[in-house]
């Protein structure tokens, strides 16, 4: 498990750290302190530095630039991941975690045929500034040659290593490298991605544990199925679920639901996609109401124990908190798990709560978000 967090130069943190890291990590703060930048960190840093995971991150937080060419149209702007939201040569950030390996990314000319050359744009006399993916292990580089705006001049990812070069997509998630994980944001999990894993959930005979775990919210709940046509057509992240209840009578689509019914079988089915690996939550309460936050707590903690997964999420919300803090002290058992981490750009390390102090805090009514 990651026991500490290093970032340099990474977004809006000059230099930043997170220390006692627990197998539940709640993430709370001010608005723009820095939550989902330290989970996007988490995130690039256990893929093993995958620059489809960095890509990924811009085009979900709508980072992107318009070429104003062709009909290619929107592509990342990797620009903003550095301080500053500079991007020039000589720019770099720097992710450090015990037990995984340093992530560097730096920003340089290409100067040599070495570098691929120095042009990559649609346009032969367009300049390009190569963004340099230095993964220190094993000395492995990928190459994301960008325009100076910081949009990517093309789709196809560059790798090299010191035996050889290969061009071509960098795959996806190495196995034999990297842990399992996933990232859920507070849209939960897209209809294709949620397809996926239930294809996993029906193979390994699973269907129980998320069932289950949908049933805090509906306690007669007996069935989840997910339909197969027009899958790919899909618009909305809760068409094609289908829902079955006790007492018979046609199963209701998940639309049909508030929106704790998508979180919660969002949650179940990433916990089966990152047995063994990490799993990060962007505002894990979206959609609950209090009253539930306790059990949706034991819920995680109790899945990630027996799971052996990683949880890194992050909240607004004081009835989030709460929740946490009645589980630890009606489950004693379970306090070594759980920690706070306060996220604050005024200083330069985040305060660690354990289940302690996260207790004597709600007691308190000491402000903690």
């Amino acid at each position: 498990m990651l026991g500490t967090l290093q970032l340099e130069k990474f977004r809006g943190f000059e230099t930043y750290a997170l220390t006692d890291l627990t197998r539940v990590n709640l993430l709370v703060g001010k608005n723009n302190c820095g939550k989902t930048s330290i989970l996007e960190a988490i995130h690039f840093l256990v893929s093993g530095g995958d620059p489809f995971v960095l890509t990924g991150t811009a085009n979900r937080r709508g980072e992107v630039s318009d070429t104003g060419a062709t009909a290619r149209g929107w592509r990342p702007d990797v620009s903003h991941f550095f301080f500053g939201h500079r991007l020039e040569p000589g720019a770099a950030f720097r992710l450090l975690g015990d037990g995984y390996e340093p992530v560097s990314v730096e920003v340089r000319l290409a100067e040599a045929a070495d570098d691929y050359g120095s042009r990559y744009g649609d346009d032969d006399s367009e300049r390009a500034f190569p963004l340099v993916l230095q993964l220190e292990r094993n000395a492995q580089k990928s190459v994301l040659p960008l325009r100076e705006n910081g949009s990517l001049i093309e789709s196809r990812i560059r790798f090299r290593s010191p035996r050889r070069t290969l061009a071509g997509p960098l795959p996806r998630r190495p196995e034999d490298l990297t842990p399992p994980f996933e990232f859920v944001t507070p849209d939960s999990l897209d209809p294709d991605r949620m397809r996926t894993i239930w294809d996993r959930v029906l193979t390994e005979d699973r269907e129980s544990e998320v069932i289950d775990a949908v049933k805090l919210l509906d306690g007669d709940l007996k069935s989840i199925r997910f339909l197969t046509s027009d899958a790919s057509r899909a618009r909305s992240d809760r068409a094609g679920v289908l829902l079955g209840f006790e007492g018979g009578g046609p199963r209701v689509p998940l639309g049909s639901y508030g929106d704790g019914m998508r979180r919660l079988l969002a949650l179940a089915l990433a916990f089966v996609q990152t047995a063994g690996g990490v799993l990060l939550v962007d505002e894990i309460d979206t959609g609950l109401h209090w009253t539930v936050m306790e059990d949706m707590w034991r819920l995680v903690v109790d899945t990630a124990r027996k799971s052996s997964v990683q949880v890194f999420a992050t909240t607004h919300s004081y009835d989030c908190i709460r929740g946490l803090s009645s589980l630890v002290e009606s489950h004693p058992d379970l306090a070594g798990d759980v920690s706070i981490h306060k996220i604050g750009r005024s200083i330069r390390k985040a305060v660690h709560l354990d289940a302690d102090d996260i207790r004597v805090a709600v007691e308190q009514n000491i402000e903690m978000r």
